[in-house]
């Protein structure tokens, strides 16, 4: 019984009803239930009365040249006939279809795994395969490009079952059972027909080791899956390989590599390093360390056709699947590979591709600050690559591509926080320290990521937790006898805002200002870093009394960030909210809401109106409190309500942003938390 593909079904059977003189290609990975899908049909076509329906194999060319010549003898051809197909002269292609023009219209030929292109001859119509209104021709096949089926054909792709009729398929196999848990297994196995097979049979065979389809996912979870998924026969005899999944998608990186493409296996390899499922951009893997894990040439050329080539070819078997996101332009082109092919990949993925997947990230993410705009779109895609390389990949790295890992998961806590995404950032940040135990404690990648969860906690609203965090990590650097001093005046500069934060702005203003002077030395006046601790200790000059000198700093970092990171760079913004907030504890509010209005502008045509506002970055909040410093709370109220609705969809009622617009809005102020920024 065929679950989930009746919208495919009823495409194949009107098509048998009503050739449209084109062939038809069911096309998909290994597994996925084309010859499933295929013999329903057959069997719907041979139960017509006066139908004729045949399957022939294209698994070999003498298993596809012995299914010509059995179809022609049905069709009343005579030993010459034979002989020249089993010979494959040049008339012969002409001679089968003279043949089967002989049958009685309303006719279905499947071939069946034809995944060897040549077996099949030309794809111009000329050859095996021709556009036909009398019948029609099926064939299955893990090659699913259509540039390569030509225009005679019309290819159907065939993905994984949706976990619905997946879980009703590993019911029926084992023959009951608890949905739920039916479903749990469904998603583990990504819905492919071939594994939910093997695994619903398991359950079900006479004195199987699982009683229930919750214990099959529960042994899956704690070992191997790839071990795990066979066909235990008992006494019925070895299985057929490719019933196997994991076998089977070898066997397509095994006539890959026939073709001419041997670094496709590398190249899997490397990519089953990284989520499952999941967007991995192209332009990752276009760095030396991948092109010398491929073994391509040194010319850029050379390089980009070899890796290419390579993604092609485990494309055009259903290996891997191309996408295009629309992620504000980042990556114009990805793969994603399915979570078994990834797992059984994986299974065999030893060393360099663990290491070379490291690097490829690093490399990606070094030109780049996580306080740039530009960065978010390509950290949001690279984050779940990195949490799944920590997951799966430590056993195979050494220190320096540990430190390595832990670095970049830093950058990418970074890139988070600053984005508005603090929660998402301080999760990621916990997940790294728990899985490279093998770095020491006070090894400085751990450190520095230490450094970064304490300012994602601070950014997410726990700036006590953050001060106390952050005070901890200064004692231990300062315990070394050489630490480096940036990373120290990192920690120095977080560790004044949380100061300054949790009320004590006058403490704050000094620490911030030796962390400035310091950095000017070190760095210079018009590094990034500079002028964020200029920007900050702006800040804790206004909460400390002096509000025109904390106004001309401002002024004078907004030209200076303007000059170094150009008009649109959120920090220029983030510098102009800072100055429009003082304004408004100044109240002066009609000089805030014209600043306000202007950063709300920008942010919109910076990252879009569905970013969302953050504590640290809720430009619409001030200028709902500069409207209602100015008596306009109709105009406020209306600004506040739509801020709470979007603050409530992306972080929840519960968030200090959240609660906070909630407060202002209904004028149960208490205390604000926005308002310590």
């Amino acid at each position: 019984m065929l679950h989930g593909r009746e919208t495919e079904l009823v495409r194949l059977r009107t098509a048998l009803a009503r050739p449209e003189g084109r062939f038809l290609v069911l096309a998909g990975l290994a597994g996925v239930g084309k010859s499933a899908l295929a013999l329903a049909l057959h069997e719907h076509a041979a139960a017509r009365r006066g139908g004729s329906a045949w399957w022939i194999s294209a698994r070999t060319p003498e298993t596809f040249t012995d299914g010509l010549v059995h179809v022609a003898q049905t069709l009343g051809a005579s030993p010459a006939d034979t002989d020249e197909l089993r010979a494959g002269t040049a008339r012969a292609q002409d001679l089968w279809w003279e043949l089967l023009s002989r049958a009685r219209r309303g006719w279905l030929l499947v071939i069946d795994d034809a995944d060897e292109l040549r077996v099949l001859g030309a794809l111009d119509g000329t050859g095996w395969l021709r556009p036909s209104r009398r019948g029609l021709v099926l064939v299955t096949s893990r090659v699913g490009s259509a540039h390569l089926w030509g225009r005679t054909a019309e290819v159907i792709r065939l993905g994984p079952l949706a976990e619905g009729p997946a879980a009703r398929m590993l019911l029926d196999l084992a023959g009951g059972g608890n949905e739920a848990a039916a479903r749990r297994l469904a998603h583990r196995l990504g819905g492919l027909p071939l594994a939910l097979r093997v695994a619903g049979s398991a359950v079900a065979w006479e004195f199987s080791r699982w009683d229930s389809l919750a214990a099959y996912e529960s042994a899956l979870g704690s070992g191997d899956a790839t071990g795990l998924l066979h066909v235990d026969r008992g006494a019925g005899g070895p299985a057929d390989p490719r019933q196997v999944p994991a076998t089977t998608f070898e066997l397509s990186l095994a006539s890959l590599t026939e073709g001419g493409l041997p670094h496709a296996t590398p190249l899997l390899r490397l990519l089953s390093c990284y989520a499952p499922n999941l967007p991995i951009p192209v332009g990752l893997l276009a760095c030396e360390t991948v092109n010398a894990l491929l073994g391509g040439p040194t010319d850029e050329a050379g390089r980009q056709r070899h890796l290419h080539t390579a993604l092609r070819g485990l494309a055009q078997l259903s290996l891997i699947t191309e996408g295009r996101p629309e992620r504000n332009g980042a990556w114009p082109r990805t793969a994603s590979l399915h979570p078994l092919v990834s797992e059984a990949s994986r299974s065999r993925t030893v060393g360099a591709p663990h290491q070379v997947a490291v690097e490829a990230v690093v490399a990606a993410l070094d030109p780049l600050r996580s306080d740039d705009s530009r960065t978010w779109p390509l950290a949001a895609v690279v984050s779940p690559h990195v949490r799944q390389l920590l997951d799966t990949s430590p056993a195979y790295l050494d220190e320096e591509h540990l430190a390595a890992l832990l670095d970049v998961a830093a950058r990418l806590v970074a890139a988070a926080a600053w984005s508005g995404a603090a929660d998402a950032s301080g999760q990621l940040a916990s997940h790294a320290l728990a899985r490279v135990t093998p770095l020491p404690e006070d090894h400085p990648s751990r450190l520095n990521l230490r450094a970064e969860l304490a300012w994602a906690t601070g950014r997410n609203g726990d700036w006590d937790a953050a001060r106390a965090m952050l005070a901890a990590l200064l004692r231990t650097w300062e315990s070394q006898a050489d630490p480096p001093p940036l990373n120290v005046l990192d920690v120095r500069h977080k560790l004044a805002w949380a100061v300054g934060q949790t009320g004590d702005w006058e403490s704050a203003r000094a620490g911030l200002t030796a962390v400035g002077e310091a950095r000017r030395r070190l760095l210079g006046t018009d590094h990034p870093d500079t002028l964020h601790t200029r920007c900050c200790l702006a800040w804790a000059t206004w909460r400390t009394g002096s509000p025109a000198e904390a106004e001309a700093e401002y002024r004078r970092v907004i030209a200076d960030r303007r000059a170094v990171l150009g008009d649109d760079h959120v920090e220029v913004l983030d510098a102009y909210q800072s100055l429009a907030e003082g304004y408004v504890l100044d109240d002066r509010h009609e000089e805030a809401e014209a600043v306000l209005r202007m950063v709300v502008a920008r942010r919109v045509r910076l990252l879009g109106p569905e970013h969302p506002e953050t504590l640290d970055n809720c430009p619409r909040y001030w200028l709902g409190r500069a409207l209602q410093g100015q008596g306009r709370h109709v105009e406020a109220a209306d600004i506040l309500r739509r801020l709470l609705q979007e603050q409530i969809r992306w972080f929840g009622v519960d968030h200090p942003a959240t609660a906070a617009t909630r407060a202002r809005l209904t004028g149960r102020l208490g205390t604000d938390a926005i308002d310590a920024r």
